[in-house]
């Protein structure tokens, strides 16, 4: 390929880039300058730097994926406390069959090779509906909520 062609497409690559940038800062920050589509290249990184630099001083590193864990926890932990209250208003015959459905899910299943076949499952020993395998903790009912329904059911 031809060295002028190159830098060609080079040149559009950033420009495209940096016309991206615009509109993403345009849109993240409404500032009216950005509306302006001939606004100089290094006018558009003071911009992004300006506002990456606002966003962590707002925002300390992490503090996104904290929030995410904890309340990925705290949602799967009032499943588990439904789900023990459920278990213990059901009749035995549905426990038995909702601790039998949950019975594959109790161990990580490890990775298998796409390549090789697999054969057939290895039997699982029987589940005892008896046994506690939520925990203990889980078999309290879950507190009665007061108040409007949880945004995460709705």
């Amino acid at each position: 390929m031809l060295k002028p062609l190159v830098e060609k497409r080079r040149r559009d690559r950033i420009n495209r880039s940096l016309e991206e940038l615009r509109l993403l800062l345009l849109e993240r920050t409404r500032d009216q300058n950005l509306r302006n589509p001939k606004l100089e290249k290094a006018e558009i990184l003071e911009f992004a730097v300006g506002y990456l630099r606002e966003r962590s001083r707002v925002e300390p590193p992490g503090q996104d994926a904290e929030a995410l864990a904890s309340c990925y926890l705290s949602g799967f932990r009032e499943c588990l406390l439904r789900l023990a209250a459920f278990a213990h208003d059901a009749s035995p015959a549905a426990r038995s069959q909702l601790f039998s459905a949950l019975h594959g899910y109790r161990r990580p299943k490890p990775p298998r090779p796409e390549a090789v076949d697999p054969g057939p499952p290895a039997p699982r020993p029987p589940l005892d509906p008896a046994a506690p395998i939520l925990g203990p903790a889980l078999h309290q009912r879950p507190p009665v909520h007061q108040g409007p329904p949880s945004p995460r059911l709705a």
